[in-house]
């Protein structure tokens, strides 16, 4: 179990608290706005109200040592900057900053942050690519030219294995799991002898050219 810091716990913020706290993990939220303290408590293992760019104020939340901090107050750069500090002086290394802006972004860097988070353009990007092809039904970016992704089975794979598509190989891609659209269910490392079916999902990791072949594939 790892504890970690959120900061601000607007939209983003909450979700992320959410999550860690559902995956066992120990969530410390702080946030200026009372009332979202309130409404938003029982997402967290403890919410203070305050203002994180204080020292003292993250410190006697319990945020001195934490494993990790996720800055989510990507609205306010002059906030978000001054948290990032404060938590670095309780010896927090690892700090994840929401960012508006690629500007935002840059400007973050020189505080050396872990990473800098920017979902509206990380979802901008995944729904360009749903929208531009019938086939991708998830889209994660993992460099500048490369993702995985998640397609609609080809229709000439179906019926095949693996084994007998050989996508690595003869295609450039690896293919990391088959979603069953039946069942709900993913499998992950994919069983290289199963057939493929028409229900089937296969989520793809490759550079994006190589991908964007495979999706005119399917619709030819």
């Amino acid at each position: 179990m790892r504890r970690i810091v959120v900061v601000g716990l607007g939209n983003f913020g909450v979700w992320v608290s959410r999550t860690l706290v559902e995956l066992g993990h120990e969530v410390i939220a702080i946030e200026r706005d009372g009332a979202l303290v309130d409404r938003f408590a029982e997402w967290t293992t403890r919410a203070v109200q305050g203002d994180a760019t204080d020292s003292a104020v993250l410190t006697r939340a319990g945020a001195r040592g934490a494993d990790a901090a996720v800055v989510a107050t990507g609205e306010d750069l002059a906030s978000t900057i001054l948290a990032t500090l404060a938590l670095r002086d309780l010896g927090i290394r690892e700090i994840y900053t929401k960012v508006s802006s690629v500007n935002e972004a840059r400007a973050l860097e020189a505080l050396d942050v872990t990473d800098e988070v920017f979902p509206e353009r990380e979802a901008a990007i995944a729904l360009a690519h749903r929208l531009t092809s019938s086939g991708v039904l998830g889209y994660l970016q993992l460099a500048p030219g490369s993702s995985i992704q998640e397609m609609a089975i080809p229709p000439d794979w179906i019926g095949k294995s693996l084994l007998e598509i050989a996508p690595r190989e003869k295609l450039g891609i690896q293919v990391v799991g088959v979603r069953c659209a039946l069942s709900d269910t993913v499998t992950v490392p994919p069983d290289p002898t199963a057939p493929l079916k028409d229900s089937d999902a296969a989520i793809v990791a490759g550079p994006d050219d190589k991908l964007r072949r495979l999706h005119g594939k399917r619709e030819q």
